[in-house]
């Protein structure tokens, strides 16, 4: 059934037109959102004048049947789109005063206005569950904050770092994504309707009344615009995606840590699972899963990139496409996040191991800022520990098996005293800056995290 079928009547029905021109399939997620507008449009067709108190209460139960009914699972293959999925079942029920709600309304204005309702709600949905893995990350972070881990660069050893400093580092990245993504609904929160399929109405409606009535924050300024704008579906999925990216390079720490090369870290059992071959094997699947998670979104967003580059203005039958990614690529993103916050935390550090190897290496940065702080400049002091650590390799010594007479042939500011009271614990403490991994200013940005989900409670509450 089409809304627009008696405007040829010769024509004959090819089914892989109709197919390829159909698509309920996917916007029939969308039958909340179309409802919704559908009842706040008769409202403002109502104060326009266009329709009778009565018809307008004819019009609203006749949606609420409908709506009942979609919600109860009916067949809705027949339909074109939704949005005449909604008219004709709505004039099934009612006849045709039914009819009389599509008056100054065009199919262009209600999927965008359809969508961008989908997405505020989404984005509110991401939201919460990034808070919620927020509160887990800080979590992670007070109850092992003692803890002292190797902190890597190109994969190897660098200097020791407290787990709640690894840790932390996650939030802020989740803490930008957030941030990002709450820019984006600012964007989104647009109205819509009352902008026709270009070029707006003659029918007066009140705009403002029915962004009111939708939670819009303000209506849109121009109708060519609106009606043809999607880079706010490809601005949401973008942000979703450099979450993504963030998570998928924790899922890859995770994976590499608890190899048995690394054997730092041992995962739960709900995050692996074994071979089919080989009974011996825990394969980190869950984490893999996440570490692949970007590559769904990105392709969404090259899906939708690629639809809307060059499309002249304003509505084209090409953008009936951008459905798949916006109700797929969001749906992903979260289910994603929700497998992540159940993924967070289930894993235990093996400190036997990683205390259990020679820190001399670790100390390399630490020794040659003491150099430092008896006067000699960096450059010079780099070159020093570097010539110390070549010779510690090659001839297999500890640092603590060097004579000052040793030390001396290869610096005369070397001494024994440099080594003094350094250990895993002092070197994380020499750190003085803000923002490193220094027990007091980690507990600061703890403290500063705790305040930051605060003011993102108050929002949600407020």
């Amino acid at each position: 059934m089409r809304v627009w079928e008696h405007r040829f009547k010769s024509r004959q029905s090819v089914p892989v037109f109709e197919k390829i021109n159909s698509s309920i399939e996917i916007d029939k997620y969308l039958y909340n959102e179309e409802i919704e507008a559908s009842i706040a449009y008769a409202c403002a067709l109502n104060k326009a004048g266009v329709l009778t108190n009565h018809e307008l209460d004819e019009i609203v139960s006749g949606l609420n049947i409908v709506h009942k009914k979609i919600e109860a699972g009916e067949d809705l293959s027949i339909y074109e789109d939704i949005h005449s999925a909604v008219e004709f079942m709505l004039i099934n029920e009612i006849g045709k005063t039914g009819g009389k709600l599509h008056t100054g309304r065009s199919r262009n204005e209600q999927v965008v206005t359809d969508e961008r309702l989908y997405l505020k709600r989404k984005i509110g949905e991401i939201l919460d569950l990034l808070y919620s893995i927020q509160k887990r990350i800080i979590s992670l972070a007070e109850d092992n904050m003692g803890m002292i881990i190797p902190g890597y660069t190109h994969l190897r050893r660098a200097q020791f770092v407290l787990f709640s400093h690894y840790i932390m580092s996650l939030f802020w990245q989740i803490n930008r994504g957030s941030q990002r993504l709450a820019e984006v609904a600012n964007r989104v929160d647009v109205c819509p309707l009352g902008s026709g399929a270009l070029a707006g109405t003659t029918i007066p409606l009140d705009r403002e009344n029915i962004r009111e009535r939708l939670g819009f924050a303000r209506i849109s300024e121009n109708s060519i615009d609106i009606v043809s704008d999607r880079s706010f579906i490809l601005e949401a999925l973008f942000v979703l995606s450099l979450i993504m990216l963030d998570i998928s390079r924790f899922a890859e720490d995770m994976i590499i840590y608890s190899t048995e090369e690394f054997n730092l870290i041992t995962l739960d059992d709900e995050l692996v699972t074994s071979s089919s071959l080989m009974p011996q094997k825990k394969n980190p699947d869950i984490f893999e899963l996440l570490r692949q998670s970007p590559a769904k979104i990105w392709g969404h967003i090259n899906n939708l990139f690629i639809t809307i580059k060059g499309l002249p203005a304003t509505y084209n039958k090409d953008l009936q496409e951008d459905k798949l990614p916006l109700i797929h690529g969001i749906n992903v993103g979260i289910d994603t996040l929700k497998v992540f916050y159940e993924a967070l935390g289930r894993f235990k550090f093996l400190t036997k191991n990683t205390y259990s190897r020679p820190d001399d290496y670790m100390f390399a940065t630490d020794i040659a800022e003491r150099l430092v702080n008896q006067g000699l400049p960096f450059r010079e002091a780099h070159g020093v520990i570097s010539k110390l650590m070549t010779d510690s390799e090659q001839n297999n010594k500890s640092l603590k098996d060097y004579s000052d007479a040793e030390l001396a042939e290869i610096h005369p500011q070397l001494n024994r005293n440099l080594f003094n009271g350094l250990d895993r614990v002092t070197s994380v403490n020499m750190k003085k800056t803000v923002g490193s991994t220094n027990s007091n200013k980690v507990q600061r940005q703890i403290e500063k995290s705790k305040k930051i989900l605060m003011e993102m409670e108050n929002i949600y509450t407020g």
